[in-house]
């Protein structure tokens, strides 16, 4: 009895039948009931919407106007010797564009144009005690974020905010910023590209300094420190040097010589402000109110549904 096998009919149907669910005519229902409420109550809904509307159009213009200003570099990949381009590097132009992207976005650079900017470096910051205070919980639990100077603030508020992209397709360098004002934002990113000029040009003459240094040795070597050509190098090293210290020591200035570089383009005041959006946060809040409403207006015809249920269904006392 233990062994015997069980038998199924396989013809017999199953006593349990199930129920399709008619989803369309729920979702028809649904949208109607919605529709409903929503035209039973379009006077609350045109009011959240035109109050949403009016404290959009009262914050527009109390938002602060942001402008943004923009400066292109193209990186010399060639030069003209003699007549002929030659290749500045053997490696690939992509790279040498993202080496100076890099050198832009270096700390060099960041605190050269902090110092043309007028912060000094040697500038304190104030002893109040609030700023003691705040200054020693950064150093305890955010060291991060802490600056020790407002140069150093500068510094970081540079690294942080100075958009440097690079376009491997076209090797062009694009420096952006963006400040409360339109000329405060030319001036910083007009700023990085005088001082990445200022540091290639300086790199260009140091080089010129060391090749005459070599041809120096060379002609003393050859022909002592009498000959006219030794002569005629030591004039050149020596003009070569006083060229790189003029270099070295300008701080200020030279805008007049990067508006004549054809690599460089500077970037012009542009007073239209990037932000704030007006059509963006009038179409913001004009969706949200809209959506406010809705909701309320559903809930609220719930909320009475249920009321009348639950009134209908109370006992009649006799």
């Amino acid at each position: 009895m233990m062994n015997t096998p069980l038998k199924f009919d396989h013809e017999a149907r199953s006593k349990f039948q199930f129920e399709r669910s008619d989803y369309r005519a729920h979702y028809d229902d649904l949208a109607a009931h919605i529709l409903t409420s929503i035209a039973r109550h379009a006077g609350l809904i045109a009011s959240l919407i035109a109050l949403a509307m009016a404290l959009a159009c009262i914050i527009i213009p109390l938002m602060p106007r942001k402008y943004s200003a923009e400066a292109l570099i193209y990186p010399k990949l060639f030069s003209r010797d003699q007549g002929r381009v030659v290749a500045l590097a053997s490696v690939d132009a992509a790279a040498i564009v993202n080496s100076e992207a890099r050198l832009i976005r270096s700390d060099a650079i960041l605190r050269a144009v902090a110092k043309r900017l007028g912060v000094t470096p040697g500038a304190t910051n104030s002893h109040s005690w609030a700023t003691q205070s705040l200054d020693w919980v950064k150093a305890r639990f955010l060291p991060e974020t802490r600056n020790h100077s407002p140069f150093d603030r500068t510094v970081a508020m540079l690294r942080n905010k100075v958009a440097v992209t690079n376009d491997t397709r076209s090797y062009l360098i694009s420096i952006s910023f963006t400040a409360p004002s339109a000329d405060e934002a030319v001036r910083v990113v007009n700023a990085f590209a005088i001082e990445y000029l200022r540091d290639k040009a300086i790199q260009l003459k140091l080089d010129v300094v060391n090749l005459a240094e070599g041809e120096l040795g060379r002609q003393l070597a050859v022909h002592g420190d009498k000959h006219p050509r030794t002569l005629q190098t030591m004039e050149g090293l020596d003009a070569a040097r006083a060229s790189l210290k003029a270099a070295m020591s300008a701080q200020d200035g030279g805008q007049d010589e990067v508006t004549s570089d054809e690599s460089v383009k500077l970037a012009v005041p542009n007073r239209t402000p990037t932000s704030p959006k007006g059509f963006t946060i009038l179409g913001l809040s004009f969706l949200s109110a809209l959506l406010a409403g809705i909701g309320l207006a559903i809930w609220r015809d719930r909320r009475d549904n249920r009321h009348k249920h639950a009134v209908g269904n109370q006992p009649h006392s006799k």
